[in-house]
């Protein structure tokens, strides 16, 4: 079910990449992080980094890993990565919220996990020297 609110940077959704997508893109429906500001008109669209269990083949500075088990909504004993290489804009009918325990939530990432992911996609998009003016 697609979501009914603006969703904040940092929340946490699961995005539907099964259609309108082709390979090497995102195919299949997995986690993802909102990074987009919550503009004041809603746009019906976001833009979200995807998350894998998957680590890459090289690891690049626009790759973030988030350790196992430092949040209960992520596979169980697993690191997650970021890759923010595959940044997308997602309309939020692709969107929804993540079942945790039975639950279905929007949870947020900490502010340190959501600026490491922020940070690689600066260098995702080929502005990595502005990584050092964030705090």
């Amino acid at each position: 079910m697609p979501i009914t609110f603006i969703p904040q940077p940092g929340q946490v959704l699961m995005c539907d990449f099964a259609t309108g997508f082709v390979r090497p893109e995102m195919q299949k429906k997995r986690h993802c992080v909102v990074i987009s500001p919550r503009y004041r008109q809603h746009t019906g669209c976001c833009l979200v980094v995807p998350f894998s269990t998957m680590a890459p083949d090289h690891i690049e500075p626009y790759h973030y890993v988030i350790a196992a088990d430092k949040y209960s909504f992520f596979a169980e004993g697993r690191e997650i990565w970021a890759k923010a290489d595959m940044l997308t804009h997602a309309a939020f009918s692709r969107l929804d919220r993540v079942l945790d325990h039975g639950r279905y939530t929007s949870p947020p990432l900490d502010k340190e996990d959501l600026c490491g992911i922020q940070k690689a996609v600066l260098h995702a998009i080929g502005l990595g020297n502005l990584v050092e003016f964030m705090t």
